[in-house]
């Protein structure tokens, strides 16, 4: 049996944490929301784990991918648990509604096991000063107060933007890390949660 490419196995690893975490295999698309390509892409990429021996998978079915190797729901370890990676939040829906919800990742036991613990993918270059990244994934715990610096999703006018807290005399500063970006200052804002963890791809 020939050897995984390191992508290959993320998304082998993907296919098995949902089928321990969720009871199934995750679709094409649920593959390709997780790892920023396309369907073509991740179908490839499915085709060549499969041309390797590790799975199987049947024709124009959604989730039709069986595990090969006799062993692989055993072997992911235990600590994997899996939370949920939210999209863009939609007016007067709540922070985890199912409808937010795009995929399940798994991270390890130390962060699953913290209350309210999700995901949200970054979009932009606002806190790239601060080591995020575009596309990476925001590990965040639900809270609704903060402390000065620290790095919250925040909820303004119905949109959910990653920032740096500081409550000032008469206003809320919520202030990128990107020097060639303003702070923006709002008399009221809404504390999702704050950031405990960031996983990025490759």
């Amino acid at each position: 049996m020939k050897e995984l490419t390191d992508k290959q196995d993320a998304v082998y690893r993907f296919i098995v944490s949902s089928m321990k975490e969720r009871g199934m295999p995750p679709t094409i698309r649920e593959i390709g929301d997780e790892f920023h390509i396309t369907a073509k892409g991740a179908y490839d990429h499915l085709k060549a784990i499969e041309k390797k021996g590790f799975i199987k998978t049947t024709k124009n079915q959604s989730r039709a991918i069986e595990l090969t190797r006799n062993d692989p729901l055993d072997a992911m370890p235990e600590q994997a648990m899996t939370i949920p990676v939210l999209g863009r939040v939609a007016a007067g829906q709540p922070i985890l509604a199912h409808e937010n919800v795009e995929s399940y990742i798994p991270v390890p036991d130390k962060l699953s096991k913290k209350p309210g613990i999700f995901a949200l993918k970054v979009v932009g270059d606002s806190m790239i000063e601060a080591g995020i990244n575009d596309g990476d994934l925001a590990i965040i715990q639900k809270k609704e107060t903060a402390k000065n610096g620290d790095i919250v999703v925040a909820l303004v006018e119905d949109e959910a933007t990653l920032k740096v807290f500081y409550k000032e005399s008469d206003h809320i500063r919520l202030e990128p890390r990107n020097s060639r970006l303003k702070p923006l200052k709002v008399k009221k804002v809404s504390i999702i949660g704050k950031l405990v963890g960031i996983l990025r791809y490759y």
